[in-house]
């Protein structure tokens, strides 16, 4: 109950103090219980995988600010701003007011977010928040599909979309010309008897749809299909 701490030379027995479980608040200082480390390492990986999770199926730029929201978010806690809006990613993070003490702080944080074993060097091989981004995304960021599977995980974003539009007669017919002109291109893409007939309905069985320009392959179906 002094007002003033008193310094006493006490000999600890460690090991038999942390064989007791959790440890008094006076000792949590000098005692780490495994179980204390495995719930923290528990809890960071819940996180990192959450985080991870939240970039699955975006595409790059949309990763990228994803990426860029969390590293705002980490830098504001750090130099105490309301927000992350605030930082100027382009800014270096020295002129941001960043020191040797907050770039470890930071590191700290985007490593038990990301669940990557980043540098105490971070914030000076990355010295802005647009290059640490870029650094950080492509690290995290799951592998984008390619190939069909990229193809397929497109049109059924796109399908998704259509729900609680509300399309006028106008927007209608342009959007239809537009999936006309897909499927031209896509069907176009067989090497079969199917894929030729489909070219040989149009006024020109040599039409290029792979070097075809949007526009040309419009007036096309507008003069074929009647779309208009």
């Amino acid at each position: 109950g002094a007002t003033e701490p008193t310094v006493l030379p006490v000999r600890l027995d460690l090991a038999a103090l942390r064989a007791q479980g959790e440890p008094q608040p006076l000792l949590r200082g000098l005692i780490r219980t495994p179980g204390r480390r495995t719930a923290a390492a528990a809890t960071e990986g819940d996180a990192s995988a959450a985080f991870a999770q939240r970039l699955t199926g975006l595409s790059a730029a949309e990763g990228r600010e994803v990426v860029l929201d969390a590293v705002g978010g980490q830098v504001a806690v750090v130099l105490g701003h309301a927000s992350g809006t605030e930082i100027d990613p382009d800014r270096a993070f020295l002129d941001l007011g960043f020191d040797s003490l907050t770039a470890v702080e930071l590191r700290n944080g985007l490593s038990a977010l990301t669940g990557i074993r980043l540098p105490a060097t971070l914030l000076f091989d990355y010295p802005t928040p647009a290059e640490l981004v870029d650094h950080l995304h492509a690290r995290i960021a799951p592998e984008s599909p390619s190939g069909p599977e990229a193809l397929l995980g497109e049109l059924e974003r796109l399908e998704k979309t259509f729900g609680g539009l509300d399309v006028t007669e106008e927007v209608h017919e342009q959007i239809a010309g537009r999936l006309e002109v897909l499927r031209a291109k896509w069907d176009a893409q067989r090497d079969t008897p199917a894929a030729a007939g489909h070219d040989d309905s149009c006024s020109d069985g040599d039409f290029d749809f792979e070097s075809a320009s949007d526009e040309e392959v419009f007036d096309l179906l507008d003069n074929e299909i009647g779309l208009s």
